[in-house]
């Protein structure tokens, strides 16, 4: 426990460094020499192994799986996620009551997730139970029982999850940002599906895919915690073994189309209004700076101070002219694509006061940021990395996905060098390539009475250059 207790202070150091002060690009190894380094291994069966070890007695682990709703046909599409509630009901080993009981008698926390383009599922636990948890996750994913007398009671349980998913207009939102950015491509589907398809699904269709996507050449195993990437190697050659060539699987038209989506319902008391840019993909070197950029806008709420004083240029106008009662940035990264964009929350009569505000903003990235008004961007973004890293859950994540996305994980020192490096006449000439003069998408949801036309939208994607 003191040795776990002794990294996590070399980050809150570090934390605590960079917000309060600039750091020198040379003091980051002396600084970072005490976090562990990422390993990484690729073996024969085609599984890449990914293993931070760190001195500390519980492990975080999991399986990150290139699989997600945009590998899914127009029929397909959710099965994926349906898979998500029937992996933990039993495997070919295991029954139901028997995988319960040793699921429950480990003490693990078993989760999993799936996105548009990815799957996760992973389980938190201790070292000295890490063989144990890790042969009951394999078992769940790889060698599941598909039992049919789940799949009704399944279909049940997804029909209440999508139904209460539709209760949140920010789900809703940000579906539509999809569905009309990449428009007649699988990239627009949701996650779950329709609920059409959800009747249709039967077992044998379920396990087709799985088995067409879940393969090693597809899967990487990471871990971060009190356990040694010997170990994971060894594991990754005891349970995977090579199989036939993969198949060639179809993610369709890649296209973004600027457009405009508004559901107008007088009777929501708040406009929600989401507006973005088609942004880069994961593995571009512009990533580092549309994130930057981000930051830069950053988010405010009611809850927070606000006023004149505000160091945030856009929070400092939603506030100080009551434009909005929350605004955050966001950008949903891909393997060939993203969108990068910021979501508000307004009362009717000022959502084209705030919508003006943030396309305003966006203006200023493309032709005023200067090099001092990135020193709180640029701390804000390296906190968020260290205070990412403080969490073997997060860290685990950030591991499965740049390890699964571009084959390495980059280090922190490496990461803050990239950020300290970055200047504002770089980063104007970026943002001038993603945002300025681009066809947004626009999705508007509740009282949008006076929200701007698409057209006068468009229209402030630009200024007047001499």
């Amino acid at each position: 426990m003191f040795k776990q207790l002794k990294v996590f202070q070399v980050i809150n150091k570090s934390i605590n460094i960079f917000i309060r002060s600039r750091s020198s690009p040379g003091s980051y190894e002396s600084i970072f020499k005490g976090i562990p380094k990422t390993q990484h291994s690729e073996l024969h069966s085609g599984l890449t192994v990914a293993t931070e070890e760190r001195n500390c007695p519980h492990v975080c682990f999991g399986f990150y799986i290139d699989a997600g709703s945009r590998h899914e046909n127009e029929l397909e599409n959710g099965v994926t996620h349906f898979f998500q509630h029937i992996a933990f009901k039993g495997t070919e080993n295991r029954s139901k009551a028997d995988l319960e009981k040793e699921m429950s008698s480990t003490g693990a926390k078993f989760k999993c997730f799936t996105t548009r383009d990815i799957t996760v599922y992973f389980a938190q636990c201790l070292a000295k139970d890490f063989a144990q948890v890790v042969d009951i996750l394999y078992e769940c994913v790889f060698n599941n029982s598909f039992c049919c007398d789940e799949l009704e009671i399944q279909r049940n349980v997804i029909q209440e999850e999508m139904l209460k998913h539709d209760e949140s207009t920010v789900n809703v939102l940000y579906d539509y940002l999809h569905s009309t950015a990449f428009q007649g491509t699988q990239l627009g589907q949701t996650v779950m599906g329709t609920s059409e398809n959800l009747h249709k699904f039967q077992m044998p269709s379920v396990r087709n895919h799985v088995k067409k996507m879940f393969i090693p050449q597809r899967t990487v195993l990471a871990a971060v915690g009190g356990v040694r990437h010997e170990t994971m190697i060894n594991i990754g050659n005891k349970y995977f073994r090579k199989t036939k060539d993969p198949e060639c699987i179809s993610l369709g038209p890649s296209r973004y189309t600027g457009s405009e989506i508004s559901y107008r319902d007088d009777s929501m008391p708040m406009g929600h209004v989401a507006i973005a840019v088609e942004g880069p993909s994961f593995c571009s070197k512009d990533k580092i700076f549309m994130n930057l950029a981000a930051s830069y806008i950053g988010g405010w709420d009611t809850s927070q101070p606000g006023g004149t004083n505000h160091g945030t240029y856009t929070a400092l106008m939603g506030s100080a002219g009551r434009n909005c009662e929350s605004y955050k940035t966001f950008h949903f990264v891909y393997n060939d694509t993203s969108l990068w964009g910021a979501q508000f929350i307004s009362p009717r009569i000022d959502l084209d006061d705030m919508l003006y505000v943030i396309q305003d903003t966006w203006m200023r990235l493309c032709d005023l940021i200067t090099d001092g008004e990135l020193i709180r961007p640029k701390n804000e973004l390296k906190s968020k990395i260290l205070m990412q890293n403080q969490s073997t859950e997060k860290a685990c994540h950030d591991i499965g996905q740049h390890v699964l996305r571009t084959g390495n994980r980059p280090s922190i020192p490496d990461r803050f060098r990239e950020i300290d490096n970055i200047t504002a006449k770089q980063l104007k000439k970026v943002c001038d390539n993603y945002i300025y003069d681009r066809c947004p998408v626009v999705v508007g949801i509740g009282s949008i009475e006076c929200l701007y036309p698409y057209t006068n939208i468009r229209d402030g994607m630009r200024w007047l250059r001499v």
